[in-house]
């Protein structure tokens, strides 16, 4: 069972970690790493992000094995809701961050976060407030810790928690790559 704890996502439960815990053992008996799962229930798609360790992203060979693993399992499991829609991906360019193990694994490269609220002078006394009120900031990951990133914005480091941050994305820069 995969330990990677999420930081901005409610904790799995019915039917969504019965879909982790099979997928995150049919990937990873496959060689590759579960980076997420998403499972909407009203439209019976169930999405899995998959990534080869050695590259960190998947091709269309990596997301078919995935799709041809799962699928006897997929027509045997009686839990198995009738209109599955199963697709299998990279994580992207832009992949969502959404645990400490995502956080861990961009340290030294940008993001873009939305916060709840602003980022405060206590929190940040040297950070320009014109920063500070800005909702959506792109930052530099310094280090992802259990309780949140230290972030450099404007050559300034400070300490952002997870309970602060909604949404969080890698930030590529598709100019150079």
């Amino acid at each position: 069972m995969s330990t990677t704890k999420g930081v901005l996502k409610l904790e799995r439960s019915g039917l969504e970690k019965k879909f982790y815990d099979l997928c995150f053992k049919i990937v990873t008996d496959n060689g590759y790493k579960l980076y997420d799962l998403e499972w909407h229930s009203g439209s019976g798609e169930l999405r899995l992000f998959i990534m080869d360790p050695k590259t960190g992203s998947a091709v269309i060979d990596d997301c078919a094995t995935i799709d041809r693993a799962l699928s006897p399992f997929i027509e045997a499991e009686t839990w198995m809701p009738d209109n599955l829609v199963l697709e299998v991906s990279s994580p992207g360019l832009f992949r969502s961050l959404t645990s400490v193990e995502h956080f861990q694994m961009i340290e030294g490269l940008e993001a873009s976060l939305t916060l709840f609220k602003n980022i405060s002078e206590e929190q940040c006394p040297t950070l320009p407030k014109a920063f500070r009120n800005n909702m959506k900031p792109k930052v530099k990951i310094m280090k992802a810790t259990e309780t949140g990133v230290d972030v450099e914005l404007k050559e300034v480091q400070f300490h952002i928690p997870y309970e602060q941050i909604k949404k969080a994305n890698l930030e590529t820069d598709i100019k150079n790559s």
